[in-house]
């Protein structure tokens, strides 16, 4: 699973934002950043996958672009290299959602994706 992790880890952070796991945001982070679950399906299955993209702002521009260069990204499917195998993670059929937030200036983006391990 630590590979998988970190592997995860690079990939979300190699958007130009901070990213962390799900419920692990440090209190001192600032928007935006990208949360995502931590998922590591059985080798040769496949799971749902979901990540948050966090913005503060008063318009969609930014927190959409964002999420747009990820979807391009993971467009057929990308690969990943772990130190145990690999993963791969594509789009969901639903992949953008957004999500009402507590404030108006607050957008959070739902990335619906799935992930397939292979490992040794």
């Amino acid at each position: 699973m630590t590979n998988t992790a970190r592997a995860l880890q690079a990939f979300f952070s190699s958007f130009g934002i901070p990213a962390y796991v799900e419920n692990t945001v440090p209190d001192e982070a600032a928007l935006p950043y990208i949360t995502y679950e931590l998922v590591r399906p059985d080798r040769l299955r496949q799971a749902a996958f979901r990540a948050r993209i966090w913005y503060r702002d008063t318009s969609f521009v930014a927190i959409t672009a964002k999420a747009d260069a990820i979807r391009r990204t993971i467009e057929g499917g990308y690969s990943i290299k772990t130190g145990d195998g690999a993963l791969r993670i594509w789009p969901d059929d639903n992949f953008l959602q957004f999500q009402p937030p507590d404030e108006p200036e607050l957008k959070i983006a739902y990335l619906s994706m799935i992930i397939e391990t292979d490992y040794s």
